[in-house]
């Protein structure tokens, strides 16, 4: 991993976002495996018959706009999706 900061700089494509004012408020994300096309195979330098993994993200603002939206195509085998979150206390009456 490379520390130095991308052409962005600290706190990349986000913190361009938050410079124009556009604050982000939420983030959706699929994730689903399926067969690598002819293509991806050669592109990503997989072996015969290693799957894919597609991670589709969009990015919004509170009011709603869409500020990104990414899809990303992983070899299967060198893939990790990790979320940690804090659970709301509904006891609390929090909404998440």
């Amino acid at each position: 991993m490379d520390p130095t900061p991308g052409p962005a700089g600290r706190g990349g494509g986000f913190r361009v976002l938050y410079d124009a004012g556009y604050e982000i408020d939420r983030m959706k994300e699929a994730v689903f495996a399926r067969a690598a096309t002819p293509d991806e195979t050669k592109l990503l330098q997989l072996p015969a018959g290693e799957p894919v993994v597609e991670l589709h993200r969009t990015t919004c603002t509170a009011s709603g706009t869409v500020v990104e939206f990414a899809i990303g195509v992983h070899a299967a085998s060198r893939f990790a999706w990790e979320h940690d979150f804090k659970v709301p206390d509904p006891a609390k009456g929090e909404k998440g």
